[in-house]
């Protein structure tokens, strides 16, 4: 193989991250597949390339992970995340770990244990290069601590996710990370002190709400619901139903609704609104919306 074919199949795999980031990932599934099967069967041939392709190989794995988990295919997740394993042990890339362990964390089912899994993603992504993954997956930490209670241990983990976050260059590092722009790490420290009822959590939600990005309609949808739940747990009802609406609005212009992702935020949301006339509208156009 030949160094500008091995470029090519590198940059299908960061244009579909890139894509991700506007089209759901269901809707993506197909093309991830195609391309998985085109970077594997490269691999036989790929000679000098072939550690170069076996890590591209593991993160567009990891797509498929997660866009298999995003449509509810819990199976076939957890079987992409293997396979993004086996490329982290067969290249000695550990970031690769990193990526397995941070998209499982979503499905663990229990926050003790996502948060381990999270700690460990911690210890594959240090040094130069890797200050974007560090944050992520510090303050995807921070938020399963806080699902328990565990007041400290969140407020630690997001302080290393901030100080991370201080050295990130996010369009310059992998591929798998470029989603985490300012909004997005805010809004993952509103959930994080909405579940601990900190104090923060409204400031923290009104500041996220000043950098949404009308280009990216996925991490909006998480800002705003991270929002909307910060506010309705802290007696800002009204404001709470506002931006909620504009959550769910959100995610069904740009078909969001079905995502697995986006599925569980909206039902939290509904859970959380108030009795109030607009709150009883907006929490049966949410029943109707994600069944």
């Amino acid at each position: 193989m030949d160094a500008t074919t091995a470029r090519h199949l590198v940059g299908a795999t960061v244009k579909l991250y890139a894509d991700e980031e506007h089209v759901p990932a269901p809707l993506l599934s197909a093309r991830i597949a195609a391309h998985l099967d085109a970077i594997t069967s490269a691999i036989p041939r790929a000679g000098r390339h072939r550690s170069e392709l076996i890590i591209t190989a593991g993160e567009t794995a990891a797509l498929a992970g997660w866009a298999a988990w995003d449509r509810g295919d819990y199976e076939d997740a957890a079987h992409y995340y293997r396979t993004v394993r086996d490329a982290a042990r067969e290249s000695g890339h550990r970031p690769l770990e990193a990526l397995a362990l941070a998209y499982a964390s979503y499905g663990a089912g229990n926050p003790a244990k996502a948060a381990q899994m999270l700690s460990e993603a911690q210890q594959c992504v240090k040094g130069p290069g890797y200050a974007t993954a560090h944050a992520w997956t510090a303050a995807r930490e921070a938020e399963e601590h806080a699902r328990i209670g565990a007041g400290h241990a969140a407020v630690r983990a997001l302080e290393r996710a901030r100080t991370a976050y201080q050295f990130a260059t996010p369009e310059a590092e992998q591929p798998w990370v470029r989603f985490l722009r300012p909004a997005r790490l805010d809004s993952m420290a509103v959930s994080t002190y909405t579940r601990l009822r900190h104090p923060e959590a409204v400031m923290q939600a009104k500041h996220s709400l000043g950098h949404l990005d009308e280009g990216n309609p996925k991490v909006n949808v998480a800002v705003l619901c991270d929002a909307a739940m910060a506010h309705l747990t802290t007696g800002e009802a009204d404001r709470g139903v506002v931006v909620a609406r504009q959550a769910l609005s959100t995610a069904l212009e740009h078909n969001y609704v079905g995502v697995t992702m986006v599925d569980v935020r909206m039902r939290e949301l509904g859970g959380a609104l108030p009795d109030s006339i607009a709150a009883r509208s907006l929490r049966e156009e949410i029943r109707a919306a994600v069944t």
